[in-house]
C-alpha cells in the first residue's frame, strides 16, 4: 500500500550521524513522523561525523572543482558509478542551500596535508558543527531520538516491501513499524569478526581512528543484505590513515612521513617515502604500514626537519618526538635492533642524490641505486638531535556497502529499487582502492536528505 506524509506511520532512521540527522530533518520537514535510534548514549552518538574534521571536496561553497566527477571516478579505477557523483554534485547547490538555511557555516581552512596547495572547504566546528546544527532543529521538528537502540532486523511485507525494523533497547526487542526505514549506521569497521572475514590480515593492529568507530558494527548493511540487496564497493578494502598509536586523540594523525625515513620494528626501511604529496600517498603508506611486523613503523628525521615550515599542521598527535643524539640512543629508544638500523641510515645517506630541498612540492630531489627508492624531499639523516614518531595504520570506515541509485533507494541484485528501504553515508558502498579525499561527509549530508525526502513521500 502506498502511504502518504499523513500516514501515522514513521519514518524510522538508523544511524545519527551527519547521514542519518540530515535524512532524519528532511523527512520531518516533508510532515512525516520520524523516530531516529541509535545504539549509542546520547554524549557518544554521532559516529565518525562527530569526531572528524569534515573537510568537504569543494572550490567554494556551491562548486565542486571542475573535474570533481572525472577525479571521483578514476581514483576507483573507473569502477565508481559516474551516476552517482553526477547526481551528488547535481544536488549540492540545494543541500548546502539547505544546511545553512538551518545555521551552518563553512570556511576555506588549509588541510594537514601541507605539501598540497588546495584548500579546502570545512564546516565551522568540523563535523560536530554539523551535528550541532541539526539535532536542535530534528528536536524542534518533533523527531523522536531513541539513543541505547540498536536495530537488528528488517521486517519486510507483502511484495518484500520494507514496513519496520527489529530494534533491542533497555526494554528488550520491539518491532518498530515504518513507512520506509533509512539506514545511515555507518560500515563494520567496529567489529572486528567481519573486518577479518573481509580485510584478512592481523586487524588487531588496525586502531580506530576516533571513539565513534566502535559503535559501527554493521548491522545496517547485514539486515539490507539478509532483505536481498545487493553489495556495493569494495568489501576487502577501508580508508585508512597514518597515526600516532601512543596517543589517545581522536586523528592523531603523523601526515609528515615524507621528510625523513618509515623504518619498521626490523629497523629496515619498506616504502618510498616520497613518491607524492601527503594527500596522494597517506592511505597507501597507512596500509604499507599495517602490512609490517605488528603493524608498527617509525618516522625518524634529524634537525633538518625544522626547514618544512609547516610541519606543525601534519602533526595532529598530542604526543611529542621521541629524540636522542645518535642512531645507537634511538634505537635504544625505540626498541630496534642497532646495527640494522645503522645499516639502513647509512645505506640510505649515501644514495641521497644533490638536489634543492622544497618541502612545499615534490622537488624530484631523491636517491639513486636504493631499494625502496625515495623519490622526493630526500636529505640525510645525520644531524643530531635524531627525531621519531611511532606510527600504525588506523581504520575509518570500510569500503564496502549496499548499492544505492542516485536516489538512495537501496537495490536488489536487479537493480530494482528495495520498497521502502533508503540508504545514505558509509554504509553505502561507493570505494574502490583509494579514497577520494573530502567526500564522505559531502555524500552523506546530500543523500542523507535526499533520502529523507524520498522516505517521507514513500
Amino acid at each position: 500500500m502506498t502511504t502518504s506524509a499523513t500516514s501515522p506511520d514513521p519514518v524510522v532512521v538508523i544511524g545519527a550521524g551527519i547521514a542519518g540527522l540530515s535524512a532524519a530533518v528532511a523527512a520531518a520537514e516533508e510532515g512525516a513522523r520520524v523516530v531516529l535510534v541509535d545504539r549509542a548514549s546520547p554524549g557518544e552518538a554521532g559516529g565518525n561525523t562527530r569526531w572528524t574534521s569534515a573537510y568537504l571536496r569543494l572550490d567554494d561553497v556551491y562548486e565542486p572543482g571542475e573535474s570533481f566527477v572525472e577525479e571521483v571516478v578514476a581514483f576507483s579505477g573507473g569502477r565508481t558509478p559516474s551516476r552517482y557523483v553526477e547526481a551528488l554534485v547535481e544536488r549540492l547547490p540545494e543541500t548546502m542551500e539547505w544546511i545553512q538555511g538551518h545555521g551552518a557555516r563553512f570556511r576555506r581552512f588549509p588541510t594537514y596535508f601541507i605539501n598540497s596547495n588546495r584548500p579546502r572547504l570545512q564546516p565551522v566546528g568540523g563535523g560536530e558543527g554539523l551535528l550541532g546544527t541539526l539535532r536542535p532543529v530534528a528536536e524542534k521538528l518533533g523527531v523522536e531520538f531513541r539513543y541505547g537502540t540498536t536495530a537488528h532486523r528488517l521486517v519486510l511485507g507483502e511484495g518484500g516491501r520494507v514496513g519496520g525494523v527489529v530494534v533491542t533497547g533497555d526494554d528488550g526487542e520491539e518491532v518498530l513499524t515504518a513507512r520506509a526505514v533509512v539506514i545511515a549506521s555507518g560500515g563494520f569497521e567496529g567489529d572486528e569478526v567481519a573486518l577479518a572475514k573481509a580485510l584478512g590480515g592481523d586487524v588487531g593492529t588496525l586502531l580506530p581512528i576516533a571513539p565513534g568507530v566502535r559503535f559501527n558494527k554493521g548491522e545496517g548493511i547485514r539486515m539490507a543484505l539478509d532483505a536481498g540487496a545487493k553489495r556495493g564497493g569494495q568489501w576487502d578494502c577501508f580508508h585508512a590513515e597514518p597515526v600516532d598509536p601512543r596517543s589517545g586523540d581522536p586523528e592523531a594523525l603523523v601526515m609528515v612521513f615524507p621528510y625523513g625515513i618509515l623504518v619498521n620494528r626490523d629497523g629496515e626501511r619498506f616504502v618510498d617515502e616520497g613518491r607524492g604529496t601527503v594527500d596522494e600517498t597517506y592511505e597507501s603508506i597507512a596500509r604499507s604500514v599495517w602490512a609490517q611486523p605488528d603493524g608498527i613503523a617509525y618516522f625518524i628525521t634529524d634537525r633538518k626537519f625544522e626547514r618544512v615550515a609547516d610541519r606543525a599542521r601534519g602533526l595532529l598527535t598530542g604526543g611529542r618526538p621521541i629524540t636522542a643524539g645518535s642512531l645507537s640512543e634511538l634505537a635504544e629508544a625505540l626498541g630496534l635492533p642497532p646495527e640494522r638500523l645503522a645499516r639502513t641510515v647509512a645505506g640510505f645517506n649515501a644514495s641521497v642524490m644533490a638536489g634543492e630541498f622544497d618541502w612545499r612540492s615534490p622537488d624530484g630531489k631523491g636517491t639513486e641505486g636504493l631499494t625502496p627508492p625515495k623519490s622526493n624531499w630526500a636529505l640525510p639523516v645525520d644531524e643530531p638531535p635524531l627525531l621519531a614518531y611511532p606510527v600504525a595504520c588506523a581504520i575509518v570506515f570500510t569500503f564496502g556497502g549496499l548499492e544505492t541509485d542516485d536516489r538512495a533507494r537501496v537495490v536488489d541484485e536487479q537493480d530494482a529499487p528495495i520498497p521502502g528501504l533508503f540508504a545514505a553515508g558509509e554504509c553505502t558502498g561507493i570505494y574502490h582502492g583509494k579514497y577520494p579525499g573530502g567526500t564522505s561527509v559531502l555524500r552523506g549530508m546530500v543523500f542523507g536528505r535526499v533520502a529523507g525526502v524520498a522516505a517521507a513521500r514513500a
